[in-house]
This record gives C-alpha cells, structure tokens and sequence, in this order.
C-alpha cells in the first residue's frame, strides 16, 4: 500500500462529512475554482472515486487541474478530452508516488468503449480517479465516493454542489 502525501489522513467519511457541512458553493471565477480544488486535495484519500458533472466549460478542468496540482504533480495537466485518460505520478511521502487518473468521458459513444480504455484497471490501479462526465459512462462507472456538479450562476460565476 502506498503511502501518500496529503491523501492519507482523512478517512472517505470524513471528507463526507466536511463537504457535506457546505454541500453548496457559490464560486465567483478561475481564482475561486483553484481555490476549491486545494480544498479538495487536502480532503480526499487514497482509494476516493471523484465524478463531475456540468455544461461544457463549466470549470470542471479547471477544479481538476487544481486537485492534481495541489497533490504535487508539478507538470503540465492537459484535458483529456481526446484521449479520454490522462495519467499523472505525483511524489507521495517515503519515495513512493501517488497514481492519478483524470477521464473525460464527454467523446465517449458507447459506454461498453470503457473495455478497450482498459477503465477496469485504471479503477484498480490508481490512488485518486476523477471522472468527468460520468453520464457518457452508464452503469460501467461505479458509484463515486463524490459527485460534484458545477452548474452556471446568474452572475458569470459557477454554483458547486457536493454529493455523496
């Protein structure tokens, strides 16, 4: 098992029950959408399946680019839009590192797809999955231990509700 930075002090039902306090976020911009996506780093553990749903643009790249830099990957984190996976290694503590996969399941035509991808494997053989658009998925994506929704406001700014 690895031991990993930041990831490894908060049980599942912890990060629950802290995003659960403030199941509802408004977020005025970019800055504020970083800003959540620290949080989120300092809450999830090891073994957390995270999905985000919303309209394109929404900012869920933006929320995921945040958590994945937050964690210490210090590289380039690029959208997987066409790709589908994008895989990160971030330095974890004791010389290990922590596995991160980011999907974006928008291209996807078919859910059973998720076979070719290898989706079973990147469930089993990473620390952190964040999963955008989910829906695309069907029943192949698991209950997630997170599902965040990003919806626009009134005022250009984003409303983030948390659910478990």
């Amino acid at each position: 098992m690895l031991i990993l930075r930041r990831m490894n002090t908060v049980t599942k039902t912890q990060m629950q029950a802290s995003l659960m306090a403030t199941p509802v976020r408004q977020i005025e911009d970019e800055a504020a959408m970083q800003s959540l996506g620290r949080e989120l780093a300092e809450l999830l553990p090891a073994g957390t399946l995270v999905s985000l749903s919303g309209e394109l643009g929404a900012g869920k790249s933006v929320l995921v680019r945040s958590i994945i830099h937050t964690l210490g990957y210090t590289g380039r984190v690029k959208s997987p839009t066409y790709t589908l996976i994008e895989t990160y290694e971030a330095p974890a503590s004791e010389g290990n590192t922590m596995r991160v996969a980011h999907l974006d399941l928008y291209r996807l035509e078919d859910p059973a797809e998720l076979d070719y991808l290898g989706f079973d494997d990147v469930l089993n053989e990473h620390d952190l999955v964040l999963i955008e658009w989910p829906e695309k998925g069907g029943d192949r994506v698991p209950r997630p231990d997170l599902q965040v929704s990003i919806t626009y406001a009134a005022d250009n700014g984003r409303e983030v509700v948390f659910s478990i």
